[in-house]
């Protein structure tokens, strides 16, 4: 997603921290656009152009900011809706080619779109809406996406109007903080921006090519499996998913021969939203860094320091005095943290949990199968790696540049850490 010569300035008012960082780093980085994108793998009879115009209309309705003027008339809808054909036959293989080339395509000056991707296979289309991520971040995203396929199925109303992402409803205190309340928030941005201790580097990765196609690669993790061993540990989800992240991360340094590496460590973004917020409430997360202990063979061990690391960095991140802060936070401060914080010298890759949506959505003639996330590849970084949940599974989405090897083999190694894991925590298993 370049920016072009005809891109507006970010909507979202000037207190919107993350609206001016990624714009900031999208102008730095051209040819490595953060877009929010998921794809939706259905089965069933693809849409036609006039149901994928209705897609882009309620979501028009849920995000006032990102419609386009005059979108209630087909021409102007037909800008934001485009269609893709994979080679036909070529299955998932095809499917992955092109949403590597959708991953990196120009966005509409509005700044989201949504694509159809058909043939390559029989009764089976993907669904693939994208948007800035200086507008949006993963949670709003997804919450978008599942209100406009209940409204499709009859399940859900269009909303009512809302404030412009970013902006506070009336009565909205999210702004007050005591002086130790910012400096406890300030403590949580330094450590995100300049990255003490430094964080372990992967791989070195050449600068890309303007429009040069990323690599998806994806593995589906039962989460019903899981669940004896949350309930023993007491570690979450997203704990048990880094956990895993980090045993195939390992198994992939072993296998290229390099030395297993120490101080690797991932930037997790940390949600700030409540139950009540709206979809449209554009970013609202700060960032965190992660030890991922890869030098660790014991599979509980890896689980229990991830646990440990992560319950502090909720603890210090998710509190209002953050917000408050990002709100008054300098342009020339918001674009310098911002750039060092997705610097590799400061986090090893990225790797994003966003809640997915509600299971069972579909619409008449079609269903969704699963869903996928394609988190956007930051500048320098060998991967990324983000997680999403829906219908009892959580997909695993890992991207990269061609120029890094071993992705293939991601997925796989991902699995054998999950069943190790597993195995490892079931009643009779391993002594550790």
């Amino acid at each position: 997603m370049p920016l072009s010569a005809d891109t507006p300035a970010p909507r979202p008012g000037r207190y919107d921290f993350w609206a001016r960082t990624w714009t900031a780093y999208e102008r730095r980085h051209p040819t490595t656009p953060p877009v929010i994108a998921q794809a939706f793998l259905c089965s069933g009879i693809a849409p036609s152009r006039t149901r994928l115009r209705e897609m882009a209309r309620l979501s028009a309705l849920l995000l006032p900011e990102l419609a386009p003027e005059g979108a209630e008339t087909d021409e102007v809808l037909d800008r934001h809706v485009f269609e893709e054909r994979a080679e036909r036959g070529s299955g998932e293989a095809g499917l992955r080619a092109v949403l590597g080339r959708l991953a990196v395509a120009p966005l509409p000056a509005t700044g989201a779109d949504l694509w159809l991707v058909t043939g390559y296979a029989p009764g089976a289309f993907a669904l693939v809406p994208r948007v800035r991520h200086a507008l949006l971040d993963g949670v709003g995203s997804s919450a978008v996406t599942s209100l406009v396929g209940r409204m499709l199925g009859g399940s859900a109303r269009p909303p009512e109007s809302a404030p412009a992402p970013g902006v506070p409803a009336a009565g909205d205190d999210r702004g007050t903080a005591s002086v130790w309340g910012v400096c406890r928030a300030a403590l949580v941005l330094a450590d995100v921006a300049l990255g003490v201790p430094p964080a372990a580097r992967l791989a070195r990765v050449p600068d890309r090519a303007p429009g040069a196609p990323v690599l998806h690669r994806w593995t589906f993790v039962r989460t019903a499996p899981l669940r004896p061993l949350l309930s023993a540990s007491g570690a979450s989800v997203n704990d048990v998913l880094l956990a895993c992240l980090a045993g195939a991360l390992r198994s992939w340094a072993r296998e290229r021969g390099d030395r297993v590496p120490r101080g690797v460590r991932a930037m997790v973004p940390v949600t700030l939203r409540e139950d009540a917020d709206r979809p449209a409430d554009g970013n609202r997360f700060v960032g965190a860094r992660v030890l991922l202990p890869l030098r660790e063979p014991d599979p509980l061990r890896r689980l229990a320091a991830v646990a440990t690391r992560t319950r502090t960095v909720r603890r210090r991140s998710a509190r209002p005095d953050v917000e408050a802060l990002l709100r008054r936070c300098p342009d020339a401060l918001a674009v310098w943290t911002s750039w060092r914080s997705l610097r590799p010298r400061v986090g090893s890759l990225v790797a994003s949990n966003v809640p997915g949506p509600p299971g069972g959505l579909g619409a008449p003639g079609f269903r969704v199968d699963h869903v996928v996330p394609m988190l956007f590849l930051p500048s320098g970084h060998p991967f990324s790696v983000a997680f999403m949940d829906y219908g009892g599974e959580v997909c695993v989405g890992f991207t990269t540049c061609p120029e890094v090897g071993g992705l293939d083999r991601l997925p796989g190694w991902f699995d054998a850490a999950a069943r190790e894991l597993c195995e490892a925590a079931a009643p009779g298993g391993p002594v550790r």
